[in-house]
């Protein structure tokens, strides 16, 4: 008996053995493929808040654009709406937000026309001349 159940010790050991290598081979598996899926994770997210960035930039460039075109309109003495500025004024509030948030964007550009359309709103509407 004694043969025997070292036969069926080293077996079943053996068994063992290779039962708890394969366990732990497939948790390193399941672990490489969660590495490979939080890396993956981590790359698309970065590129979301490039894009994010992107879009943002390019929202505010419309702006500056929309605020410096008014800006000449009232200067070759061009009449508008009350609703016309008003959304020339959420321009304005789009275009300072993203140039707290970004510092090193080039702010220059529009500031004395941004003064310049609230100093005119402010005077069409204490004295009533919107269009």
């Amino acid at each position: 008996m004694n043969a025997w159940t070292t036969v069926i010790g080293f077996i079943l050991g053996g068994s063992f053995l290779t039962f708890l290598q394969f366990l732990i081979n497939r948790h390193d598996n399941k672990q490489d493929k969660n590495d490979a899926v939080l890396s993956a994770l981590k790359d698309v997210s970065e590129r979301v808040e490039r894009i994010e960035g992107s879009l943002d930039k390019r929202d505010a460039v419309l702006a500056r654009t929309h605020i410096l075109r008014f800006d000449d309109e009232l200067c070759n003495g061009v009449k508008h709406s009350k609703e016309y500025f008003q959304q020339q004024l959420q321009d304005i509030d789009t275009y300072e937000h993203f140039c707290r948030q970004n510092p090193d964007f080039e702010n220059s550009y529009a500031v004395e026309a941004i003064k310049h359309i609230k100093e005119v709103y402010r005077i069409c509407r204490d004295e009533d001349k919107f269009i």
